[in-house]
């Protein structure tokens, strides 16, 4: 039988008609899964354009639910996160990040999801530590004033990626990944301005960073950062070596350059036993522990490092190595530890009643 997709491998780019089309066979239950999961393997392989992730965005953008969120006394909206994929094995660096951040005073809106390619998902660890994860969508900014951060959890705001959750987590037990792989840091229906993304595929980079200037953010970075041993590098800016950044502004040049721990005034860590996390428990004892000023370590600095980093996307800190100093200031003063027990209280009462 032939399948109802274009073959990818044929055709060099995706139109914005043929992603539509794609979507909706891919969210069509007459449509085989096999088919829907060969599709997606060769369009992997064959691997995404900017424009085809940016189309793929914008098109499950188009379709989500928007959370009611108001600028009013409230700097750019944040997101950071990483794209999942790198298979590190690593603690939730952008989960803790996010609370290191909202302490110091920014405005974080991170979208997330369960885990597909990993032990712990940002979902997985943000639950066990006790933050209620489905928000009706009306409280979602009454949360973030509370907390200064507030997690959208993608199941809810984008009902076409349920939908689709059954073959992403077959083929993921394949070792596939997939364009969903890519695109769930596209994805944050609050629509932020600016957005600090980790890539698992050092290659992507230029591609990623052009897709997320395609959706208007102001302010960008797309970052792979170096890994050890026969790892390929990881998904966040990184304290074992060099990081390579893609950065987007709005009305200027696309910059691209590496840094050094160093140039934040953090240490280069010679080894990741430290970075290694495991399940979702073991990974929210271990958040609460550096939150709480009990760890001080390579994954403390590497949380330090990426939270500096998205501060000063945001504004905060004239320099990266500043921006890096008002994050430690926040861990130092109990702020980021009080964001978490904000979030989980405001969490707590704006649920979705059941």
């Amino acid at each position: 039988m032939k399948t109802p997709f274009p073959d990818p491998e044929t055709v060099p780019v995706l139109k914005d008609g043929e992603i539509r089309t794609c979507l909706d066979l891919l969210l069509d239950e007459s449509v085989g899964a096999s088919e829907k999961a060969a599709f997606l393997d060769a369009l992997h392989r064959r691997g995404e354009t900017a424009a085809e992730l940016a189309g793929f965005a914008s098109c499950l953008l188009g379709k989500a639910v928007r959370p009611v969120i108001s600028h009013e006394n409230c700097g750019p909206l944040l997101e950071l996160c990483g794209t999942g994929g790198d298979r590190a094995g690593y603690l939730n660096i952008s989960t803790a990040a996010m609370f290191v951040a909202a302490g110091a005073g920014a405005c974080v809106v991170k979208h997330g999801n369960r885990a597909f390619s990993s032990k712990c998902g940002s979902a997985d660890v943000l639950e066990e530590l006790g933050v209620s994860l489905h928000l009706d969508p009306r409280w979602a900014g009454d949360v973030l004033r509370e907390a200064g951060c507030v997690f959208l959890l993608a199941g809810d705001y984008h009902p076409a990626l349920a939908a689709l959750s059954s073959i992403r987590r077959g083929m993921a037990a394949e070792g596939k990944l997939t364009v969903f792989n890519l695109l769930g840091p596209l994805l944050n229906p609050a629509h932020p301005e600016v957005q600090l993304t980790g890539i698992y595929r050092p290659e992507m980079l230029p591609v990623y960073a052009e897709a997320i200037r395609l959706l208007g953010r102001k302010k960008a970075w797309a970052v792979h950062g170096e890994g050890m041993g026969d790892s390929g590098g990881v998904d966040e800016l990184s304290i074992l070596g060099s990081s390579t950044i893609h950065e987007i502004t709005t009305g200027a040049e696309s910059l691209v350059f590496s840094i050094q721990p160093e140039d934040a005034g953090l240490n280069t860590a010679d080894n990741d036993s430290a970075l290694v996390g495991g399940d979702a428990r073991t990974n929210a004892a271990r958040i609460v522990s550096i939150l709480g000023g009990h760890e001080e370590s390579s994954a403390t600095d590497m949380i330090l490092l990426n939270a500096g980093a998205a501060l000063h996307l945001a504004g905060m800190g004239t320099s990266l190595a500043e921006s890096v100093s008002l994050a430690s200031e926040s861990l130092r003063a109990g702020k980021a530890f009080r964001a978490l027990e904000s979030l989980r209280k405001a969490s707590g009462v704006a649920t979705v009643a059941s």
